[in-house]
């Protein structure tokens, strides 16, 4: 037994030996194999480029990449005439890097970094492209700044490094769709995504808010369907064709395949805006500037209806040379088929009994549409619920399992889940927090981390089917009520960077998921190496969301609380207060261990400058998140005013309510299950009732009417106030909850 430890130990030593080599690389995905050699490279003024024959345009992103911040106009050539002091891009004459499928073997490749040389081999023109963004990340920073740089020295430490994906598809979705992002930012996001070895862009260039896609045979789509609201109000755009060849291009030459998604049957309105013919009733309807998934979608009993998408997949094949067409396939709503005569009339011509079973239909006959074209049909994983003849991608977004049922039935899947990769929710709920989707729990760096593509319990054989992972970005946000609709174009790029905020670091941790074996990944040794590439998304541009402070303890002591942090970005400084107040930029710098009274006094944030720096650390009071409901009144329990008769439960208001004017009482739950009934609140001064508001409301798991309201028109000078809640608890005795009082 003791022989079996000192073995698990020696082996934990060796890993943990291993990760600390890794991270003085700080590469982000980390490879599968790193070794130093001893060796040191710098980059100077003579260094030369020399590229294997196929590898120009490799050599010349190269290039491109290092010249602007050295200043150095470097020797690109397909001749090599130097020995020393050059960098080789050269392809594989045999073997292979890493053993991989054969997918994964095209991206692998081989860094070698010695005194006079650097090589980088790939399988593949990919291959080489992602050696060489391996090899920017072992250069200084700045490298990716596009100004002259005064660093005077280039130098990059000696290694050997093979390499190659886990998984196949390590992709990003952007939703240009419902807020339309012009090509230059595209062109971005793709430099974005080639920086982290990113290689899948799925575009979602439809939806019911926007068409953003040009197709000459329906120009409606675009000059009608790419616009929504009215006046000065109006917004919107498309992507002609040449953007569109530009953008594909881009993203070929950086290893990035984009996939366009053509939204059917569902998400579809503004096509049908454009052409009503498409839909069932045939009205003229409007794109919507609001938020919401339409009840109109494409009519299946119409052979027009297939006319039309033949037309558009034609025109879009000519421009997309992806292998995959996402269909989205998701959110149906049936009422317009179950009413329409053309649907109706397929319905009884196929013999099915339901909508639902006349989506597979539709679903069947775009996947034999497309694959004329050798496509291969990707949607959201509802498409592959009821089944299809052809294989197809699952896009697995809710339910994990459903990867099961794809595989057992010869499908491939793609992981989205909400829980890990559905970008456009915040990184957490802290105040001040970015406003983004609440449908679902934050999702920090740490959950992104923690994505396993090869879900627990599915069997090993269908490894292969299991072909990575995605994030989502989507922007529905700008169109949900008023959220971010003060986002306009000022030339500030507000909407680009609140996407970035979004995206950076966490897209970071997502490749490292899909590229580096699992055995290899280590949350603590990524929160180290993630700590240096803050400086690089900085000097590229890119923006970012700032890391908090880190908490190493908070120890009780007889002054009180000693406070230790540590800092997540490299380079930056954390500044912080003691007297209960958030801290600023201009607040005292951290040095070291803080005593304060009461954790609640102290508050710290991550400053990188004076214009960046991260949301406040801070130890919140028990009722801090409901300060703006007013000062704290009451607790209460449903075991305290429980019964099956409504009771009465006092609230002493003395102090709070300390002039004339108008006050709101609102009760609210903290947490638990049970809830408050509240009938009637009446309000009495020095045992008189002087004001009372009868309505009925609870507060629970959720809150409805909640608020009850009073004028006080003869306040006095040391009067008693008191209030008296007519209320009903539940009698689980599981919840708590506050009343709040505020003058309005």
């Amino acid at each position: 037994m003791k022989t079996s430890l000192n073995k698990w130990l020696m082996l934990a030593v060796l890993l943990m030996s291993s990760l600390s080599m890794y991270a003085q690389f700080n590469i982000i995905p980390l490879p599968v194999s790193i070794k130093e050699n001893g060796a040191s490279f710098t980059i100077n003024g003579q260094t030369k480029i020399y590229y294997d024959k196929g590898l120009k345009q490799q050599a010349d992103l190269l290039y491109a990449a290092l010249s602007p911040a050295t200043g150095y106009d470097f020797v690109v050539s397909d001749q090599k005439k130097a020995a020393k002091n050059i960098i080789v891009l050269k392809i594989s004459k045999g073997g292979t890097p890493i053993g991989k499928t054969d997918a994964l073997n095209k991206e692998s490749y081989k860094l070698s970094v010695k005194n006079d040389v650097i090589t980088i081999e790939g399988n593949s023109a990919v291959g080489v492209f992602y050696g060489t963004q391996t090899l920017l990340q072992m250069l200084p920073a700045e490298i990716y700044n596009k100004q002259l740089q005064r660093k005077g020295v280039w130098k990059i430490k000696g290694a050997e490094i093979a390499d190659a994906p886990s998984y196949e598809w390590r992709g990003m979705m952007l939703d240009v769709a419902r807020y339309f992002f012009g090509k230059d930012y595209v062109l971005k996001f793709i430099d974005m995504m080639a920086m982290y070895k990113m290689n899948v862009l799925h575009f979602h260039l439809v939806d019911d808010s926007g068409w953003r896609l040009e197709i000459k045979k329906y120009p409606k789509l675009t000059s009608v369907g790419a616009w929504r609201g009215e006046g000065t109000e109006r917004t919107g755009g498309y992507y002609t064709q040449e953007d569109i060849k530009e953008i594909v291009a881009y993203a070929t030459a950086r290893g990035v395949d984009v996939i366009p998604e053509i939204e059917l049957p569902a998400h579809a309105l503004a096509s049908v805006v454009a052409y009503p013919d498409l839909c069932c009733t045939g009205e003229q309807y409007t794109v919507p500037t609001q938020h919401s998934i339409s009840k109109e979608i494409y009519c299946v009993g119409k052979e027009s209806t297939f006319d039309f998408l033949a037309d558009v997949f034609k025109e879009t094949f000519a421009l997309f040379p992806s292998k995959y067409i996402h269909i989205g396939g998701d959110e149906a709503q049936y009422d317009r088929w179950k009413t329409c005569p053309h649907c109706q009339k397929r319905k009884k011509e196929l013999g099915v009994k339901t909508e639902k079973e006349m989506q597979v239909y539709f679903n069947q006959r775009i996947q034999k549409m497309v694959k004329a074209y050798n496509k291969t049909i990707v949607g959201w994983d509802e498409i592959i619920e009821d089944g299809l003849k052809e294989k197809a991608v699952g896009m697995i977004w809710a339910d994990s399992k459903k990867a099961f049922k794809a595989s057992e039935a010869g499908h491939y899947s793609v992981m989205a889940l909400t829980g890990h990769c559905y970008f456009d929710v915040a990184e957490s709920n802290i105040p001040g927090e970015v406003k983004a989707a609440t449908w679902l729990q934050p999702i920090s760096l740490e959950k992104v981390y923690q994505l396993n593509p090869m879900i627990e319990g599915l069997d090993a054989k269908y490894r292969p089917q299991i072909l990575g992972a995605e994030a989502t970005l989507w922007s529905d946000q700008f169109i949900h009520g008023t959220i971010l609709q003060e986002i306009a174009a000022i030339n500030e790029n507000r909407s680009e960077k609140y996407f970035e905020y979004l995206t950076f670091p966490r897209m970071s941790a997502l490749a490292e998921v899909c590229w580096t074996p699992r055995e290899k990944q280590s949350w603590p040794d990524f929160e180290k190496r993630i700590r240096t590439h803050y400086k690089r998304y900085d000097n590229a541009g890119f923006g970012y969301r700032v890391p908090l402070p880190k908490l190493i303890g908070s120890e009780k002591t007889a002054n009180g609380f000693t406070i230790k942090l540590e800092k997540d970005i490299e380079g930056a400084e954390i500044r912080y207060t003691t007297d209960g107040s958030r801290a600023t930029v201009y607040s005292p710098v951290y040095i070291q261990s803080v005593t304060v009274p009461k954790l609640s006094d102290f508050s710290a944030i991550t400053v990188v400058n004076r214009n960046q720096y991260s949301l406040p650390l801070y130890f919140p009071e028990k009722y801090d998140k409901f300060k703006k409901y007013g000062q704290l009144v009451a607790e209460w329990k449903p075991s305290s005013v429980k019964g099956k008769d409504f009771g009465t439960f006092e609230i002493n208001a003395t102090g709070k309510i300390n002039e004339n004017g108008e006050y709101a009482l609102s009760f609210w739950y903290t947490e638990g299950h049970s809830r408050l009934e509240i009938k009637s609140v009446e309000l009495y001064k020095n045992g008189v009732k002087i004001a009372e508001d009868v309505h009925d409301g609870y507060t629970g798991t959720s809150q409805e009417n909640n608020e009850y309201k009073f004028k006080v028109d003869a306040y006095e000078t040391g009067a008693a106030f008191t209030m008296k809640a007519v209320v009903r608890g539940d009698v689980d005795n599981d919840s708590n909850g506050a009343v709040f009082i505020k003058k309005q």
